[in-house]
């Protein structure tokens, strides 16, 4: 449950919200008459549509026209509280209730975006599930409990999920900006933590009072339905009761305010930072405001629509070329505002240079844009993919007429029958020049028609920039000679034809293996290559779709000292540089030029170094040709290099960076040698990198061919990939060039931590104590059997359920907590067995929860496992592997397990996995609890680090 807003269908979002905030208006065209459609007489609207998808599933969907928006100047977040509430607060059902009834975690949510607020469940596939979502909906519309209790039990809860979801990082801060600038809900506390601590009930309860009336929600049911008749009259039997209200206000926001306003300027200082802060990017936000209300209606509205998606794709493909160079310090990303009606806006974020620099060298672009408009192969090109996109839309799936509906529903879009159609002969029939009329209309660079917000780190230089500095350096940029737009060069080919036609088709042995449906052959290089193709008819998204992972057993343990993180780096370096003399943004050209979408990546582990990949079948030969060139032809270039330090210092890439020193302390702490550093510890290594030798170590691990094993997994022909095999896998390199190899680790030798508490204080700001029990025991050989895996998941997925019910869904303490995890370490390479609870919590309230934790855990070890709730997910867990059967992913896990470290292959396939599941006891679980779970566990806490305000 959160604020995040949902991605509407073939992302154009940022459209919808035109006719919300200037005027409603009638559809132009009927809605699809598929979809059964009416309004109770209480105002309450409902959707009913049929998909006929065979799933025997439904979603549903309660919609209240109302979100941030709406907020009063005291509700600043009480859309939020109100959704959270609505879970918990029902006379008659609540989200623990609908859980312990058969509901699976993720089927019940809710989100609150700035124009409505939802509540949704998925998988709706019983009467039973119905009765219960139905329940949920009538509580909220009419039977909530909004007593002081409840209440108050949200407000740590609240606050704990904002700390999680980044809500006191600089994009949550501006975006609060943003909304104070064009007056979108309520403004930002000076202290939100204070404010969300003792907010009056009487706020929140006018919050719901003035907007959870039926006349502004609608109830949505998409899926296989059977009897749609029948369906009509329970919500009209279930849903028709009145709610009046005197003086019913409108959620309709007009923006006349912000609209004729003089131009703004807000130059911000980030004040949640720390001293040990190592985050020192500015961020600005530039909004080119339109000053009159361009809305359409109907038809109009949608041919703006798709105007409005091509202006910004093809915009912020200018961008990133301007941006496509090595060691940029900036980044500039173009987005409509919200309200679209308002007009674009560009979000900057500038890691190092100069401000000034940065803001001339956009300027100067958009300027050109604006003047010049796009160019034919642009617009060429990004229709062709507007128009890929619609036809690959997929109109079976049951989200796609949710958004489609909540479109209809709360901005007025209309929703005909032939949509897909009609969408695509508007494309077809649009001109680059009504395009271009349509761009200088919403480009502006006249410093007068910007608005700006910046947000800085303390002490940065550009909290001391004016507004008359920032405006004059815009003027500046507008008064240089435009300079015509030339569109940067794009390779040819990846390999030369005249190369590829040496390549002859390596030598081939198929040998004997003992999984059912695989075929192992041995090419002459050595190179072990494994085939495992699927139908994949009954799973439409994985059709002509295929993974690889090629693995070998030398990696980072080979190295150790002054070599250790040039080698940990070295993928990472040989990725940032490119392959076969060309660099990342050549590459990245060449493949949108020709529509590959296919990821290849290089890595080194602790114990191996591989590659891995994903393809669709019209990509195949190219995957093969990028995993040739990985091998053969790495760059090592310095520009590179200095970008990829760059980048590791990167506000983006320092955005885990508490989570990850967390984990590294206590892989540390537990002697875990085969984590590889991260966070502060990897930022540490940066400097003793050395290009020369990460080259070097790259190259020695990637030398030869024989040591490696390639899995394939999919959908695929078998014929084509084993000759595909032949030609790049089999003319790899052979070099006979080795790695030191250290000492093999040796479980038997480790020795396990005394029970022990230990702190250590967070880098940057973060308002919330993290913590982690451990749980750790010896490892033995049962432990790595594919039998214990499948307990072991029964075992988490048990405990993930059981501590959410008692410690989130059903408590009504103070101490509140938005989500905690129990999680189990498979990875077969791991020096011990090892599970864990994770959550964070308030300095207040974090010694109560860790007791609260604790007591969980011995319990659930001590009274054995809930026969009911045992059953329950034995069955999901069986349904999940039906389901996986196959996924390219779960597949080829299994199958890397088995050659990588020997695990024994169950014989009998699926069904002989589902058997298992089956046959689990509860006394079996018991004894694996108890195993696990046996004495008291290790603590860790990460405490919050002082603020510099």
């Amino acid at each position: 449950m959160g604020k995040g807003i949902l991605m509407l269908v073939i992302n154009i979002f940022f459209w919808s919200t035109v006719t919300m905030y200037s005027k409603t208006f009638k559809d132009t065209l009927p809605l699809d008459p598929s979809i059964r459609h009416g309004k109770l007489s209480n105002g309450l609207t409902y959707y009913i549509k049929p998909t006929g998808d065979g799933s025997s599933e439904m979603s549903l969907r309660l919609v209240v026209k109302a979100g941030s928006a709406v907020q009063d100047a005291d509700q600043y977040e009480l859309d939020h509280v109100m959704e959270h509430l609505a879970f918990k607060a029902g006379k008659h059902m609540t989200m623990a209730k609908a859980n312990e009834l058969g509901f699976r975690s993720g089927e019940i949510n809710g989100n609150s975006p700035f124009d409505f607020t939802q509540y949704y469940f998925s998988s709706v596939d019983t009467k039973e599930k119905l009765k219960i979502a139905f329940q949920l909906f009538h509580d909220i519309i009419w039977d909530l409990d909004l007593k002081k209790e409840y209440i108050d039990s949200e407000r740590s809860v609240i606050l704990n999920e904002k700390g999680i979801r980044g809500g006191f990082g600089a994009k949550s801060i501006l975006t609060d900006l943003e909304s104070t600038m064009m007056g979108r809900g309520a403004d930002r506390p000076a202290d939100f933590v204070q404010f969300i601590n003792t907010f009056p009930y009487d706020a929140l309860r006018r919050y719901y009072d003035d907007w959870y009336r039926p006349e502004l929600m609608a109830l949505v049911v998409v899926g296989d339905i059977v009897d749609v008749d029948a369906l009509e009259k329970e919500i009209k039997d279930k849903f028709s009761r009145a709610k009046p209200l005197k003086n019913p206000r409108s959620p309709i926001r007009a923006f006349g305010a912000y609209r004729n306003s003089p131009p703004q300027f807000m130059n911000r200082e980030h004040r949640l930072t720390t001293k040990e802060s190592k985050r020192q990017a500015v961020n600005m936000r530039i909004y080119m405001r339109q000053r009159e209300d361009l809305g359409k209606n109907g038809l109009e509205l949608l041919k703006q629509e798709q105007k409005g998606h091509l202006l910004i794709d093809i915009l912020n493909n200018r961008l990133k070329e301007k941006q496509d160079y090595y060691v940029s310090p900036y980044t500039v990303s173009p987005y409509m505002a919200l309200p679209s009606s308002l007009g674009i806006k560009l979000h900057i974020t500038m890691e190092e240079g100069t401000l000034e620099g940065t803001l001339s060298k956009t300027i100067q672009l958009l300027k050109e844009v604006r003047t010049n408009g796009f160019s034919e192969p642009e617009f060429t090109r990004f229709k062709k993919e507007y128009l890929e996109s619609l036809s690959k839309a997929d109109t079976m799936k049951q989200m796609f007429w949710e958004d489609n509906i909540v479109d209809h529903f709360v901005y007025d879009k209309i929703l005909p029958a032939n949509r897909m159609a009609l969408l695509k002969n508007m494309m077809d029939g649009l001109t680059l020049d009504e395009l271009n009329v349509f761009v200088r209309q919403y480009i502006k660079t006249d410093p007068q028609e910007l608005d700006i917000i910046m947000l800085s780190p303390s002490g940065h230089r550009a909290l001391s920039y004016t507004e008359k500095q920032i405006r004059g350096w815009i003027s500046e940029a507008n008064n240089l000679p435009i300079t015509k737009y030339s569109p940067p060069k794009i390779p040819k080919e990846l390999m030369e034809a005249s190369f590829i036609k040496t390549l002859k088709p390596s030598t081939l042995q198929k040998n004997k293996v003992d999984i059912p449906g695989a075929s192992e052959y041995t090419l002459g290089n050595g190179i072990k290559v494994v085939l495992k193709p699927f139908d994949a008819v009954l799973v439409p998204r994985e059709r002509n779709k295929l993974s690889f992972h090629g693995f070998s057993s030398k990696g980072l343990s080979c190295y150790s000292g002054s070599d250790y993180f040039s080698a940990m780096n070295a993928a990472d370096i040989v990725y940032n540089s490119g392959v076969g003399g060309m660099d990342r943004f050549e590459l990245k050209r060449y493949f949108a030029k020709n529509g590959y979408n296919a990821q290849v990546a290089p890595y080194i582990g602790y114990d191996e170094a591989g590659i891995r990949g994903s393809t669709s079948g019209k990509d195949l030969e190219t995957a093969f040709q990028l995993v040739y060139l990985y091998f053969t032809e790495p760059n090592k270039d310095s520009l590179a290099f200095e970008d990829w330090k760059l980048r590791t210092r990167s506000s983006h890439a320092l955005h885990s960076i508490n989570s990850e020193d967390f984990k590294n302390f206590i892989k540390l702490k537990l002697g875990d040698s085969t984590f590889l550093p991260k966070g502060t510890k990897a930022l540490e290594g940066v400097p003793n990198t050395n290009l020369d030798r990460a080259y070097g170590i790259y190259r020695t691990l990637f030398a030869n061919a024989k040591n490696f094993t390639f899995i394939f997994t999919g959908d695929f022909p078998e014929e084509e990939v084993l000759s595909l095999c032949r030609k790049y896998l089999g003319n790899l390199p052979t070099a006979n060039v080795q790695p030191k190899s250290e000492i093999p680790k040796n479980t038997k030798k480790f020795k396990l931590p005394k029970p022990q508490e230990k702190v250590v204080v967070a880098r940057e700001f973060d308002r919330e104590v993290k913590v982690q029990l451990e749980y750790i025991s010896n490892l033995t050989e049962r432990d790595l059997d594919w039998k214990q895996d499948l307990k072991l998941k029964l075992l988490q997925s048990m405990m993930n359920f059981s501590i959410m019910q008692e410690m989130r869904f059903n408590s009504i303490e103070n101490e509140g907590i938005y989500t905690i995890k129990v999680v189990c370490n498979f990875d077969k390479d791991r020096l011990f067995n090892e599970v864990y609870v994770e959550f964070g919590a308030s300095p207040e309230d974090v010694e109560q929860l860790i007791k609260a934790a604790k007591q969980f855990m011995r319990s659930f070890k001590n009274n054995g496992a809930d026969v009911e709730l045992l059953e329950r997910f034995k069955l999901e867990r069986v349904d999940y592997l039906e389901r996986k059967k196959y996924h390219r992913g779960e597949t080829s896990k299994m199958i890397y397990d088995y050659y990588k470290y020997g695990t024994s292959w169950p014989r009998g396939g699926l069904e002989q996995r589902q058997a298992y599941i089956r046959s689990i006891s509860p006394r079996d679980i018991e004894i694996l609890a108890k195993r696990l779970l046996k004495g008291n566990p290790l603590e860790f806490k990460m405490l919050p680090a002082k603020r510099m305000h």
